[in-house]
Parts: structure tokens; sequence; C-alpha cells
């Protein structure tokens, strides 16, 4: 079954000034969706989702939520890398108008062989297209820390009209975000490829407890806490941010769930508490990462302020 591969294509690449325009890419990996995509100037790239042996692009829920937790719940869905062929295929598509691409990649030691697969193929792009900048970062982070990344780095480059400004503004920002994640179903971390490792002495799981897990500024996951309900572990994601950060009103925060919206509401208050609208976000997190936390869950990523 072939890959559908659904993006936002700029058919006049030329600003009014009749400069190169250049896109932004990250993938569902980055916990953000249309409109929030387009008011920050980014793009969606591919990433691979099965159900029932049939490939899907996830772009955002829609209408689909609580059909898609079920799916979850019942481990319906597997999880892909894409093939050096269907990474090629797709940037190759988007640099056909001529067009700059940047692709702001989510923590490569999660990928695995995937890493290797998509440095190459980015390096095969820039061999194919020299009059053209094909460039692939990693970000060192997971879930909204790469979409703020890509974000702000755009924000620059909108400034100043100077990619090389606005990609040391992106390497400033690399290796400053945290991740915490209380999760309800620890099995489901003891048996992932990315989180395996981290969950592998946890003993809790057997006894349903629900861990809190932090991936630190090189996305290096560890256990933190853990507690016996899930409403509680959702709670310890605020004191356990402390434990990073010395502050909380000098700190940036997204709260990311799914299937969890209360509990994540009630987080998202108390910290609202402290820290001004401006520096706390809202918002579901994507198929891609609940196939890997499991059925519900709650997360925080935060930065110190720029």
């Amino acid at each position: 079954m072939p890959i559908i591969f659904k993006s936002v294509i700029i058919k006049i690449v030329k600003n009014d000034e009749g400069e190169k325009m250049i896109k932004f890419y990250v993938d569902a990996y980055a916990d953000m969706f249309d409109p929030e995509l387009r008011q920050n100037g980014l793009f969606l790239a591919p990433s691979k989702i099965k159900l029932k042996g049939k490939a899907l692009n996830f772009d955002g829920y829609g209408n689909n939520y609580d059909e898609i937790v079920q799916n979850v719940k019942s481990s319906a869905y597997t999880l892909e890398f894409l093939t050096d062929k269907e990474w090629k295929k797709f940037f190759e598509e988007q640099l056909s108008d001529g067009s700059d691409i940047v692709y702001f990649a989510p923590a490569f030691r999660l990928w695995h062989d995937g890493a290797e697969s998509i440095k190459k193929v980015f390096s095969t792009l820039q061999e194919e297209h020299p009059a053209q900048k094909v460039i692939l970062l990693d970000t060192h982070t997971i879930s909204r820390g790469i979409s703020e990344i890509a974000a702000n780095t755009h924000r620059i480059y909108i400034k100043e009209n100077d990619l090389d400004i606005a990609l040391q503004f992106a390497n400033s920002m690399i290796e400053k975000y945290v991740s915490l994640l209380a999760v309800d179903n620890a099995t489901t971390l003891k048996n992932s490829p990315i989180m395996g490792t981290a969950m592998k002495n946890f003993a809790g799981a057997s006894l349903n407890l629900k861990p809190i897990i932090c991936a630190d500024t090189n996305c290096k996951f560890k256990v933190l806490d853990k507690d016996k309900t899930f409403k509680n572990a959702v709670a310890k994601l605020y004191s356990n941010t402390k434990l990073n950060g010395l502050n909380i009103a000098d700190y940036t925060f997204s709260i990311v769930h799914f299937n969890a919206e209360k509990e994540a509401t009630a987080l998202y208050e108390r910290f609202r508490k402290i820290v001004g609208p401006n520096e706390i976000r809202l918002v579901k997190m994507s198929l891609n990462n609940a196939i890997v936390v499991g059925c519900k869950c709650v997360g925080i990523t935060f930065h110190s302020k720029y």
C-alpha cells in the first residue's frame, strides 16, 4: 500500500520582493496541526501509521477523536519510520518548485536506524539540488519542543530576513527543552522501542503504578516518580517540574494530552496561577506520540524564556 503524502504546497515561491521562499517543516511528532501550523509559517512532513495494514498520514484529529482513542486502546495502530525512498520522494516534491527547505526533526536518538536514513536522504538531496538549501536539524527534543523551535526560528527569519541568523537562533534553543510525561499504562511503555530502556527497571508495572518520565535536554528518558492513580501522577508533574527549573515563573510551558483532557486542564489551571497566558498552552498530543505512550497520557514540555 503506497503511503499517502498530505502537505501544504506553496504554489508561489517568491515573496513580494522577488526573493525565494523557504519552507519550514515539522511532522506530527511535533504536536502542532492546522491552523496553528499556518499561523507559525510551518508545514507538515509525513509520518507513517498503519491501521489494519493500510498506511495513514496523520495530520489532525478532525471529528474522529473518540474513534482514534478506541483504536489506540485496542492497539490497532502500528507506527513505522519512512523508508529512504519515501523520505526522498516527499522532499523532492517540495524542492520541485525551486524553494529551499528546513526540516526540524524529532531527536535523532529516538530514530534508531531511521536517523541514518534521513541524514543519508538529505545528503543526497543536497548533492542533487546544489542551487537550493536543503537543511536537516536534529532538535534533540520531542513533542511541542520541536514545533516551538521551528516556529520561533521562522519568526526570527521573517524578522531578520536572513536564514543564517534564524538557524543560529535555532541552534541556541536546541538542548534547552525538558519534557515530563505522566502515563497511565506502564506496560505499554515497557514494550516501546523508544522508552523500553528507561522502563526496564520499573517494577511498578505489575502493580499498575503510573510512571512519571523525564526526557532531558538531550532527549534521554528516565523514570522520575510514580503514583497509584493517573490523576495523582499528573498532579506530580507540577512538583517534578521544579526538579528541572528553579522558578516556574521563569519558564514557558506546553501541556499536551491524549484521552486526558480533564486532568490536563486541571494541571493547566495550576500552572496558570503562576505564569502568564503567553507562557503556557494546552494542546492535544498527536496520534504518533499517543501510539508510543498508550491510551492515556499528559505531558509537559518546557524551556526557559528567551
